[in-house]
């Protein structure tokens, strides 16, 4: 059965269906995702819109990530929902072999820039020599036919391929309208799956970078003393630091010193004006010039994590190794072993979890 998306409005006891917009959503999706690929759950960066193909087709959009992987992000407009699925097979045969040089020239001419200085300012690393062979499709759409979404699963489910359906529907609710999201399949569970034989098993374990920098105003100190990870300056990293969840064990990085500190998620992320520490709000405690007493956009402030910190070490005493695992990511897993092994034992997690 295809999927569909409902949404109710909660009074008291009852709940009352909202109804479903007639708004042409396909036609407003793309400028939408273009601006902002969150909407679709990508950290990665546009470089193409409407990119013509050797064999005659138009991709939708066109990005990259950080590692150097390709997304074709497909909306299914008029097609039918096989033809979409089709179409966008035939682009991941098209996008398979594309070389770095290929990638530039479609970044020039989508916007006139170089791509090597704007990925540059965008991930805060080097653009990679080489195009990631993997890549991943995303199809978007209001709703898919059953035969579609059997499809989309078997690639993904048997043959470990990395495609997936995301599904956007308007509802009206009060003289406004709410844009809504469902997956086909967790992205998570599909992009594990298609890595499966090319990236190491995860550990288990989370790493999360602190943002803590010399001339910033993050100071590891608070951290521990109001039990908080935080991320904020933008959507990219609010998004990524409302990935964590109650019972992740995370280990938080200090950029160029290490790892300072081992604990477990207690808390989703809230906007830093809401924070509390045993009922007292962290703005309470703050300096009038701190520039979180200011906080007044949630898609740039800062959003807080609350976690207990099960062991933590001074930022002048941070754990490192050469070699060890890190990261320019806000949140990503662990897979390093040997990273994983050296943390668990400075960090005593044994016998954390035993007390």
């Amino acid at each position: 059965m295809p999927s569909t998306m409902k949404v109710w409005r909660v009074n008291g006891k009852q709940l009352h269906e909202l109804p479903a917009s007639k708004v042409d959503l396909e036609s407003q999706l793309e400028d939408w995702i273009e601006h902002d690929l969150s909407l679709i759950g990508l950290d990665a960066l546009v470089i193409g819109r409407q990119v013509h193909t050797d064999y005659g087709g138009f991709i939708d959009l066109l990005a990259i990530n950080e590692q150097g992987q390709l997304s074709v992000i497909e909306l299914k407009r008029s097609k039918t929902p096989r033809e979409v699925v089709t179409q966008c097979l035939d682009y991941g045969c098209w996008i398979h072999d594309r070389s770095m040089e290929s990638v530039l020239a479609i970044y020039e001419n989508y916007c006139g820039r170089s791509l090597s200085s704007e990925f540059s300012k965008f991930f805060n690393v080097p653009l990679p020599e080489e195009i990631d062979p993997a890549y991943q499709m995303i199809i978007v759409a209001e709703t898919l036919d059953d035969v579609s979404e059997r499809i989309v699963r078997h690639l993904s489910d048997v043959h470990q391929v990395n495609i997936n359906a995301v599904f956007f529907n308007v509802f009206d609710f009060d003289g406004s309208r709410l844009l809504a999201r469902s997956w086909l399949t967790d992205p998570e569970e599909v992009q594990e799956r298609s890595s499966q034989g090319r990236k190491q098993k995860w550990t288990g374990y989370l790493f999360v970078n602190t943002g803590i920098t010399d001339d910033n105003y993050r100071h590891w100190d608070l951290n521990q003393q109001y039990q908080f990870i935080s991320a904020g300056g933008g959507p990219r990293w609010i998004n990524a630091i409302k990935k964590l969840n109650p019972g992740d064990k995370i280990f938080a990085y200090i950029k160029g010193n290490g790892y300072v500190g081992y604990g477990i998620v207690e808390e989703e992320a809230v906007p830093v004006g809401e924070y509390a520490v045993g009922g007292v709000k962290i703005l309470d405690k703050l300096p009038e010039d701190s520039p979180w007493q200011h906080a007044k956009d949630p898609s740039q402030d800062e959003w807080l994590v609350k976690v207990n910190w099960m062991q933590t070490v001074p930022e002048s005493q941070a754990k490192w190794f050469p070699g060890a695992f890190a990261n320019q990511n806000v949140v990503c897993k662990i897979r390093d072993q040997n990273t994983a092994d050296y943390l668990i034992k400075e960090f005593r997690v044994a016998e954390c979890t035993s007390d």
